[in-house]
């Protein structure tokens, strides 16, 4: 019996190559750019309150999340099921789908904010630059770097040969009014970021 070698998913999803997804469907868009609908290759997932697997499909829904780009604009179109809890004592009856690559709530594929995460840390680029660069808003880059940081190491425990200290503005200017002189005040939205220069790991953030 010959077995093929290679791998059984079609052209476009090896392309598109979103981890535990298959495209549907692809098609270019009036105004430019491309519209991609993938679904996850598996139809299972546990409920988030009892932990029971369920397989059963109550609906079906479609949402649209910021991916990578490809080659230029994409639009990715998630067709997601919603499952029926398969335990009769579960308060929850329904309940959508999750993956790795796509959290409960997620607006962003996992991949993108690695890649947005990457782009920041490693290679020391500015968030604005980032942003405008995958097509996400500002605010998509900055809550994923923020987010890293709540994971940072403990600095106490490592040894540090070379420090790096930055110091950049992470917002636009505000102004305040003063609320004894009654006059408007200019606020500069700093932030000082540390990092082992010799890895380029990041070791704390600093507000001011």
């Amino acid at each position: 019996m010959i077995e093929p070698m290679c791998s059984q998913r079609d052209a476009a999803s090896v392309i598109f190559n979103l981890p535990g997804y298959h495209v549907i469907d692809a098609v270019d868009l009036p105004l430019g750019g491309r519209r991609v609908v993938v679904g996850a290759d598996t139809i299972e997932a546990g409920c988030p309150d009892c932990g029971v697997v369920s397989e059963r499909v109550h609906a079906w829904c479609r949402q649209r999340v910021k991916d990578l780009p490809h080659a230029g604009a994409v639009e990715v179109v998630v067709v997601k099921p919603r499952l029926v809890c398969a335990e009769r004592a579960c308060s929850r009856r329904t309940f959508t789908q999750t993956t790795p690559e796509l959290p409960l709530r997620a607006r962003c594929t996992s991949r993108l904010r690695r890649g947005l995460l990457e782009a920041v840390i490693d290679h020391g680029r500015p968030v604005a630059g980032v942003a405008a660069g995958f097509g996400v808003a500002w605010w998509t880059a900055q809550k994923t770097v923020n987010a890293a940081v709540v994971v940072l190491p403990d600095v106490d425990g490592l040894h540090v040969k070379h420090l790096g200290i930055d110091e950049h503005r992470y917002r636009r200017v505000r102004w305040f009014r003063d609320p004894d002189g009654g006059g408007w005040r200019r606020v500069e939205p700093w932030m000082t970021t540390l990092v082992n220069a010799t890895s380029g790991q990041v070791l704390g953030v600093v507000d001011g």
